[in-house]
């Protein structure tokens, strides 16, 4: 359920479009002042917000602006009158999303509220497929592209088997960019995730996988971890594999899973299992691998010059050095983290070795030479004074940001937002 905040100095307008609002099945919140809706966006994840443009302390003008330094993720709809208009398409060009006058028409509000919701899920999947899969040099990522053309060209099913963070969804990302960019949708199913239904009983897989297949008629489907599946969701799974016709509702599936080649034979039915290694990929781990580790590190750092502003030209050979030394647990994905982190945290142009300690932790214990980077992806969140440490960590190296800050820790936003509500974290 998306959450709104609604900003106008007006009691009685405010009431009005809570009361529409929640008709449709939002949640609502209302404020009269710009202090006090500053106040409650600290405290809660707001998808959206209204904001009337003319108020007595302040314009909507301040408060947007502040808006996209504290959260660059909210959007905002101002309301204006007649007279402003000139004004509300100003505010456009400052981040507002859209404006509406006033009076305000409650078909009009919904349909630039969905809009507006629709803009930002697109600008998302934009930019996850936007360089979704890049490819480093080295013979064995030749054959995984190599592979994933084969995939494109057919129109082919296919697995995927990879550890944490080595790509898997980019696969399908990359997979769907280039053949179905213009053709049905891309819908996925993950089966690490409990479903529930409206009374809190989890739902069967079986009957969630049918809905998800018949939402992706015409494109693509995405099983994310296969090795969590019992016999029926197995037996489904291989009937969608083996019996559907190319025509307009054909709908290419991906699957992937974390399980190693030789562990699919324990878990998996022999059918399926045969049918899986007829198209399958196993993607590389970054561990020793220096050459891809080099390549990443150079394309991340621009990924993060270009999103933070930032102009870091290079990272220093100490740096590099232990990037080259590190374990990566988590890949690709906690490289990129890494290096976000590291960009934020260099004044000049190049990562230096002193923000080492920061990013690093000694992991092997007194009486050892090698110094081994932190792992910087923070799972699970664990004791409470940890959490608030590095909840405070992240903020302050985001400068406030709670998108930057929640990327950083590699959390959604809404859990950063109630992080900072149980741990009591201020905020400036």
């Amino acid at each position: 359920m998306k959450r709104i905040l609604i900003l106008d100095d007006n009691l009685t307008i405010c009431l009005m479009l809570k009361s529409w609002l929640v008709k449709q099945h939002y949640q609502a919140d209302t404020a009269i002042s710009v202090q006090e809706a500053q106040q409650k966006v600290k405290n809660e994840a707001y998808d959206l917000i209204l904001s009337d443009i003319r108020m007595p302390e302040a314009d909507g003008f301040s408060f947007l602006s502040w808006i996209k330094k504290f959260d660059s993720d909210i959007l905002v709809i101002m309301m204006t009158g007649y007279a402003d208009i000139e004004t509300a398409v100003e505010s456009m060009k400052l981040g507002a999303v859209d404006y509406i006058a006033k009076p305000i028409e409650a078909e009009v509000l919904y349909k630039k509220i969905d809009d507006a919701l629709k803009y930002q899920e697109n600008q998302k999947i934009t930019e996850q497929f936007r360089d979704s899969l890049i490819r480093p040099g080295g013979e064995i990522y030749t054959r995984v592209f190599d592979k994933l053309s084969e995939v494109v060209h057919d129109d082919s099913h296919l697995l995927v088997i990879g550890d944490k963070g080595t790509g898997k969804t980019s696969v399908a990302h990359y997979i769907y960019s280039r053949s179905r960019i213009d053709s049905g949708p891309f819908v996925t199913f993950d089966l690490d995730s409990q479903v529930l239904n409206r009374n809190g009983e989890r739902r069967d897989y079986e009957e969630l996988f049918l809905q998800a297949l018949d939402k992706a008629k015409g494109g693509l489907l995405l099983v994310k971890n296969l090795q969590k599946t019992g016999i029926n969701f197995q037996t489904l799974l291989l009937k969608a594999l083996s019996s559907q016709k190319k025509d307009d509702n054909f709908v290419q599936i991906i699957i992937t899973t974390g399980e190693k080649k030789e562990q699919l034979t324990s878990v998996l039915l022999p059918k399926l299992v045969d049918s899986l290694l007829r198209s399958y990929i196993e993607l590389p781990t970054l561990r020793g691998n220096e050459e891809a580790i080099l390549f990443y590190a150079e394309h991340f750092l621009g990924v993060a010059n270009r999103q933070l502003d930032r102009k870091v030209k290079n990272i220093a050979p100490e740096v590099l050095e232990a990037f080259f030394k590190h374990s990566w647990e988590e890949n690709i994905k906690e490289l990129k983290n890494l290096i976000f982190k590291a960009c934020l945290l260099t004044e000049g142009n190049t990562v230096p070795e002193t923000i080492l300690p920061v990013l690093f932790k000694n992991l092997a214990g007194e009486g050892t030479e090698s110094v081994q980077p932190q792992k910087q992806v923070i799972e699970g969140l664990k004791k409470e004074n940890y959490e608030k440490e590095k909840i405070i960590e992240a903020l302050g190296i985001a400068k406030g940001n709670k998108t930057v800050a929640a990327s950083i820790l590699n959390i959604d936003r809404k859990t950063l937002y109630n992080k900072i509500k149980l741990y009591n974290v201020e905020l400036n």
